[in-house]
């Protein structure tokens, strides 16, 4: 997915669980026509994109405020998504394009593969590790740029990659067509594997068809990420109330350890729209630590509407951000302010900010963004 070409960072170290619906933003700055990733370090920033700063793909650099850009440089190919990483205390992003990929470090030095066809997906560990998946095809490189190993997955939609260089292992999330009694289902499915791809570490959910019983609810795989405190997360796009993510990844006959806040984590009055799931997995095992639904209510009713997943992450002590498009609306919708200012009437989707505390049950933030006038 292409990003709005609009960087806005917000102090949510200063959000008070009591304000959930307020957020104030320390800068807005006009980049490019398309941005893919943007990369924050402890002294720099790093964004990719095409237009703008340059004709063509690029990586630009910021200060820590992304008030000022200290430098850019030219990338091959048109970038198509971003991912970033620290590297010895150092920041860098990689970078797919429609030829292939780039690592580009926070002192704008560049390095390129080619000839992988384009990128659909990419992530770097902390050893400079990068995975890709160019459509089905999965391929992990060594931090010098050379192909490890490759290996073709059977995913029908293919969500995200992830590397975690602490575990040396590839995580791979997408889903399947199946069928239950003739009928077709979406089913998803992560798998853990070693750098060489030789060897499936764990696998989560991928439940055959024919044992989904009254889980006839497609789910997809969206998004896979290792976030900062060093728990694995995942987003799921559940359609309609009986879907798998109310069981345990690894067993349809034990339940999930789902925690709900209000109404608003809780699959009732849907039909078949697509909501959002948020997972936390043990890293080694695939386990779930907790999961958590999300979705949007038509306003003044208590019917359920569409939240499409798009990001997940989380910070150092595991407070876990998400970002998606929501349909109407989001609790509070209308009491939404950002620095200070009202947004406006909802337009017809818009996207939307969350957080969680690390145990799902403290909603930290919960905000929509909708251009003014």
């Amino acid at each position: 997915m292409k990003i709005i070409a609009i960087l806005l960072l917000f102090t949510l170290f200063s959000l008070s669980q009591q304000q959930t619906t307020s957020l104030s933003a320390t800068t807005a700055t006009y980049l490019g026509n398309v941005l893919v990733g943007v990369g924050v370090g402890s002294d720099s920033i790093l964004v990719a994109g095409s237009g703008q700063v340059r004709a063509a793909g690029f990586v630009a650099k910021l200060d820590r405020q992304g008030r000022s850009i200290l430098g850019s440089v030219s990338i091959p190919g048109n970038p198509t998504i971003a991912r970033s990483v620290t590297i010895n205390g150092a920041l860098s992003i990689a970078v797919g394009t429609d030829s292939g990929f780039s690592v580009v470090d926070s002192n704008l030095r560049v390095s390129s593969v080619s000839a992988v066809g384009t990128v659909n997906s990419i992530s770097i560990g902390g050893d400079g590790t990068v995975a890709t998946l160019s459509g089905l095809e999965l391929r992990v490189y060594s931090s010098s740029g050379q192909q490890i190993s490759a290996h073709n997955m059977s995913f029908n939609h293919i969500g995200n990659v992830e590397v975690d260089s602490q575990s040396k292992t590839v995580y791979v999330l997408g889903d399947y067509n199946r069928r239950y009694n003739g009928g077709p289902v979406r089913v998803v499915a992560i798998y853990a594997y070693d750098y060489e791809l030789k060897s499936t570490k764990w696998t989560d959910y991928d439940f055959p068809g024919q044992e989904m019983g009254n889980d006839l609810g497609d789910t997809t795989g969206q998004d896979i990420r290792v976030g900062k405190d060093g728990s694995l997360y995942f987003l799921g796009g559940p359609m309609g109330g009986n879907n798998l993510f109310r069981h345990s990844p690894k067993s349809l006959t034990v339940p999930a350890n789902n925690i709900g806040i209000d109404d608003y984590n809780d699959e009732f009055n849907l039909r078949s729209q697509i909501t959002s799931y948020i997972g936390k997995l043990q890293p080694a095992t695939g386990d779930l630590i907790v999961g958590q639904y999300l979705l949007a209510r038509i306003t003044g009713t208590i019917r359920g509407n569409s939240l499409f997943p798009k990001f997940v992450d989380a910070d150092e002590v595991g407070n876990v951000f998400f970002l998606g498009d929501s349909a109407c609306c989001i609790k509070d919708r209308d009491n939404i302010t950002i620095s200070g200012q009202a947004i406006a009437p909802y337009p017809g989707g818009e996207a939307t900010l969350y957080g969680i505390s690390s145990t799902f049950k403290t909603r930290l933030t919960w905000v929509a963004f909708t251009k003014k006038g």
